[in-house]
């Protein structure tokens, strides 16, 4: 509970940070809003560390904090906060997504797709990681068949899912492909 209400306190505190008055003409920050930015991250980063320290176990915390590190491109460091996460909950598919996204961000389309595959056996219905493995195969690994397998799972969960019109004509194509045309004396043949 006192972890809780911590926790609670910390994400309260943040959100009211986010809420000052404008002054007139303070439209466009510029330098100063990315240093605020930046200050406002290190301070958050601060914060979760801290709870962090106290309670080695406070799941929530890690997950906010690989979270922040994912938001803020530090690929390595959100999946290192994901990997603890996982240890105290290993079927949180949303944590195991974000962490596949997080590999193939750095390359590693292999433990990406691993990943993707963990969250889909555990939850079969979680349409994000059908979406991740899909565009994994299809653009990383070339993967034609695979992604298309992947993307029909999806859309027979979720028939409108947002990019559903283009994933159907990639199903299309993967399960059709078009026969490259033969070449005839015309286009270059030699007797």
């Amino acid at each position: 509970m006192k972890t809780k209400l911590l926790l609670l306190f910390l994400c309260l505190s943040i959100a009211g940070t986010g809420c000052k008055k404008k002054e007139k003409g303070a439209e466009y920050q510029g330098t100063e809003g990315a240093v605020n930015a930046l200050q406002d991250t290190s301070r958050m980063e601060g914060q979760y560390k801290d709870v962090i320290a106290k309670d080695p176990k406070n799941y929530d915390a890690i997950v906010a904090l690989g979270n922040l590190y994912f938001d803020t491109g530090q690929t390595e460091k959100s999946i290192e906060m994901y990997q603890k996460a996982l240890e105290l909950n290993p079927n949180d598919v949303n944590v195991r997504t974000d962490m596949g996204t997080m590999y193939r961000k750095m390359g590693n389309s292999d433990k990406a797709i691993e990943e993707f595959r963990k969250s889909t056996t555990i939850n079969p219905k979680h349409e994000m990681s059908w979406y991740n493995l899909g565009t994994t195969l299809y653009y990383d690994k070339k993967d034609l068949r695979g992604a298309a397998d992947a993307w029909e799972h999806l859309l027979n969960i979720n028939p409108y899912y947002p990019d559903a019109e283009e994933l159907k004509q990639i199903i299309s194509q993967a399960k059709n492909p078009q026969p490259s045309e033969p070449k005839s004396p015309s286009s270059g043949w030699v007797k």
